[in-house]
């Protein structure tokens, strides 16, 4: 199924230009059809590429972005293994489950496939419908509010199992970009034996990364830290800034592995990844870590929630896409939450 075959129903927050989003009311979604399922929205999270879209990188319009979400499950069609009334978080990738990739695992690879808000609808809707298979159930320790920033604690395993072929012993691990994305990647690395330091130009980041136990930094103190000078080290660039990537590039030691988590720009000049024989993972999505993202929140060892600081209620959606996008300095992680 590629990712344009997703439908929206109901209450749906429209992108009509760049910076301006108005609701209007779609049909109700008919009955799921074998292997889908309706979901009834219940919390969005607005992470930096759905800002990005919001501020004019998507060239179709109108348009739904949105692809952090949980909701309660409406309905669902033949050949589901779920239950309506169950509460579940989605994982944004679509797949088409025949291709190589999929067969292999990869889904995230799938050439038909694509990611919610992306290429095709987002899940700023009040009734969204999708396969099953990218429903992930929630245990009631997972609340709806953490499960809207599952997907960068899933994001943070698959980054570590990309890694670990390169870098058989954790060592130290620079982490660029001090957002939701980059904090969370803190806590689950630390967990699994990494020396984290994380480098963020906004204090208001920095400050919620320090209560959180991560060793955050300016990024003009890097060169200040003793440990990144020891050796080989992990880099991993979470922001998505031409400035996040060229500090990626100069912390990286020679031997360092350095992972693009976040879309700059640019990558790292070829000069560098040459004369420092550097390597440089791409990472795209969580595939296949979103059990054990639950897992991790459940037992308390990550609290995704804790880095949400804004809530607005799905009636002002509009009011929370423009908050976010004109307050970087204030605002960490938005969320769209309750009833329509």
């Amino acid at each position: 199924m590629s990712a344009t075959a997703i439908s929206l129903g109901g209450h749906v927050l429209e992108l009509t230009a760049p910076y301006e989003m108005k609701t209007v009311l779609r049909p109700d979604l008919r009955q799921p059809g074998p292997g889908q399922v309706v979901i009834r929205m219940v919390a969005l999270g607005l992470c930096g590429t759905d800002l990005h879209i919001y501020s004019g990188r998507g060239s179709t319009y109108p348009w739904v972005t949105g692809h952090d979400g949980a909701g309660i499950i409406h309905s669902v069609g033949p050949g589901v293994d779920l239950e309506e009334g169950q509460r579940v978080a989605v994982d944004p990738v679509v797949r088409c489950g025949q291709c190589t990739m999929c067969r292999r695992g990869k889904v995230q690879l799938c050439a038909d496939g694509g990611y919610l808000g992306m290429l095709g609808p987002g899940l700023a809707a009040e009734y969204v419908q999708l396969p099953a298979v990218q429903l992930i159930p929630l245990p009631d320790a997972v609340s709806d509010l953490a499960a809207t920033v599952l997907e960068p604690v899933a994001v943070a395993l698959h980054t570590l199992r990309r890694v670990e072929p390169f870098m058989t012993d954790q060592g130290v691990a620079a982490i660029i970009g001090g957002g939701p994305l980059g904090i969370l990647q803190a806590q689950v690395s630390q967990f699994l034996g990494w020396d984290c330091v994380v480098f963020e130009p906004q204090k208001r980041r920095r400050h919620l990364g320090s209560s959180l136990g991560v060793k955050m930094f300016d990024p003009a103190e890097a060169e200040d830290i003793e440990s990144l000078q020891a050796g080989p080290i992990l880099v991993i660039e979470t922001s998505a800034a031409g400035e996040g990537v060229d500090l990626a590039e100069r912390v990286a030691t020679p031997g360092s592995v350095v992972a693009i988590v976040g879309r700059g720009p640019h990558s790292p000049s070829p000069a560098s990844i040459l004369l420092k024989e550097l390597s440089v993972l791409g990472i795209k999505g969580g595939p296949g870590m979103y059990s054990e993202a639950v897992r991790l929140v459940e037992e308390g060892v990550v609290d995704p929630a804790s880095v949400i600081t804004d809530q607005f209620p799905w009636s002002q959606g509009a009011k929370a896409f423009a908050h976010t996008a004109q307050n970087p300095a204030t605002v960490v992680r938005s969320v769209l939450y309750g009833a329509w």
